[in-house]
């Protein structure tokens, strides 16, 4: 028997990271069905926009403490009035008569007659409310700009009601009163034809002519008509007798009170914004979130997912790469990513391309600290900046086009930068042609092909357009590194690099996700179904 310690079989991690066999036949199922929406998917837009809605849920909440403030609320005065109503009358119906008669055109025009205001009716009964406190008493809440002018105006409403109120009531007796007069001349009238006949008025019952009949008819009718004509006189005066109980006076209001409800009414309506705008986002917007997802639409798998990159100064000096970029952890990980897809023995002139789907200034950062450090290693590296933006080369020093050496101020070793006429594109002046091994066969640019022939290593910064493709990248690179910014990028965007840097002859070696979503919880492998071969497979091969 050995006396060596026994030790496990082990596996070095690059060899993981390059072996997608391994997934190949197992279909992932941690992600919903297409176009499905699901209280999770809903959850982590939540979860996702946290900054969204809890800004403008204390935005809301600043402007609800802030509105007393800037918009201070009406002064409010009531007047309470005391009412009787008819005997018999159903006492809740009476006053919600009340009610309407306080708030008609006709009340809110008198008002404004007798004190002379320039408001029209409608907009003299948006000031104020009638309320049956009881079935018999009626407060008026009247709101104003100052207290002076609700107390006035309340104490109008009130007496302006009160008239108009009696005026209702005479209304009612006039047509009685006609009534009575009508039946008086009548029975004049038979009184008449009494005598005219000879007989007594004072005793018709005494003959039974027609004329004595008529008379006694119509002194009943008249007896029946002034008894009612009484009866109402009687209901009027109980009526007549409504009052006003309360003078007018203003109604105390709590600040604190006031100051809570709507700072409360600010708060919940920052946070419906808020959270219905997160949700009617998610819900409409196509851009890519999950690990998953990226990895489906790109046809590769996600191999590294950083946190937020750190964003360039806005102030123009100085532009340089500086030292606190490339010590950020994120981009520190990107870069040791980067550099472990570096192969070194494949070729004479080793290359990576480093394709920006969206965030190009993240990913000139991890480049040029990238060539930063291989350069520290002792390697001459060729820099080409193809984003059309010169982005990267502005990071190393270079402003003007061509090839230069890079005059970067923290790097003690040669840096050639290449950057091409920005009037053509990104694409112009880039095709070059490589021999077999990889050497640079000539590009027309004596600088350029010097640099390439003296470099351990070339890096590509490009970013990729349907219009122009990738077939003007694998002339520089035939490996790409592919990043993308989580949320930022649709679909179809991601679909199309993959497709452009395939369809060019470019092998994706790895894809990166920045500002991975924290509530992402899968992998990000490519799934097969274990069939026929697909397209993409084609591709890969």
């Amino acid at each position: 028997m050995s006396n060596q310690p026994y030790a496990e079989p082990s596996r070095a991690e690059s060899s993981w990271e390059d072996d997608d066999d391994l997934f190949a036949d197992e279909p992932s199922t941690a992600f919903p069905p297409d176009s499905l929406v699901t209280l999770r998917f809903l959850r982590d837009a939540v979860k996702r926009h946290l900054r969204i809605w809890l800004v403008l849920a204390v935005a809301g909440l600043t402007a609800g403490l802030a509105m007393p403030s800037v918009l201070p609320p009406p002064s409010v005065s009531s007047a309470r009035l005391v009412l009787t109503h008819r005997e018999g009358d159903d006492p809740a119906r009476a006053v919600a008569t009340d009610v309407s008669l306080v708030t008609t055109h006709t009340v809110a025009q008198r008002v404004i007659d007798r004190l002379k205001l320039t408001e029209t009716p409608d907009d003299l009964l948006k000031q104020y409310t009638a309320t049956a406190l009881t079935d018999r008493v009626l407060e008026i809440a009247v709101a104003a700009k100052t207290s002076a002018e609700a107390t006035r105006l309340a104490t109008v409403l009130a007496q302006t009601y009160l008239a108009f109120r009696k005026e209702q009531i005479a209304q009612v007796d006039a047509p009685l009163r006609a009534d009575l007069v009508t039946a008086q001349e009548k029975v004049r009238a038979a009184e008449a034809a009494v005598r005219t006949a000879g007989d007594d008025p004072r005793e018709p019952k005494r003959t039974n002519s027609p004329q004595a009949i008529a008379l006694t008819a119509a002194r009943q009718a008249r007896d029946i008509i002034q008894t009612q004509v009484t009866e109402h006189e009687v209901q009027a005066a109980r009526m007549n007798s409504s009052r006003l109980l309360d003078q007018a006076a203003p109604v105390p209001a709590s600040m604190k009170r006031t100051l809570a409800i709507s700072a409360g009414t600010g708060l919940v309506a920052g946070l419906f914004l808020g959270l219905g705008f997160v949700v009617v986002r998610a819900l409409l917007s196509d851009r890519l979130w999950k690990r998953q997802d990226i990895a489906r639409s790109l046809g590769s798998r996600i191999r590294l997912s950083t946190g937020r990159p750190p964003r360039l100064r806005w102030w123009p000096f100085p532009r340089y790469l500086r030292k606190s970029q490339r010590q950020h952890p994120e981009i520190r990980h990107l870069v040791q990513h980067l550099h472990r897809q570096i192969t070194w023995a494949k070729s004479a002139t080793p290359t990576l391309a480093v394709v920006s789907v969206d965030d190009e200034r993240a990913c000139a950062l991890a480049t040029a600290s990238l060539a930063v450090a291989v350069a520290a290693e002792g390697k001459h590296v060729l820099v080409a900046d193809l984003t059309g933006s010169g982005v990267l080369a502005g990071l190393l020093g270079v402003t003007t086009t061509g090839t230069h050496e890079s005059h970067f101020s923290e790097s003690r070793h040669r840096i050639d930068v290449f950057l091409p006429e920005p009037d053509g594109g990104p694409a112009q002046g880039c095709h070059l042609r490589r021999n077999d091994d990889g050497r640079l066969a000539g590009s027309g640019d004596i600088a350029l092909d010097a640099s390439w022939d003296s470099a351990g290593l070339v890096l590509t910064l490009s970013t990729l357009t349907p219009m122009l493709g990738a077939d003007h990248l694998a002339t520089w690179a035939s490996r790409a590194a592919v990043v993308v910014t989580a949320g930022r990028s649709t679909a179809t965007k991601i679909h199309a690099t993959g497709d452009m840097l395939r369809l060019a002859g470019l092998s994706i070696d790895t894809a990166v996700v920045l500002n991975a979503d924290r509530t992402d919880e899968g992998v990000g492998v490519v799934e097969t179904t274990g069939g026929p071969d697909t397209d993409l497979e084609m591709f890969a091969r």
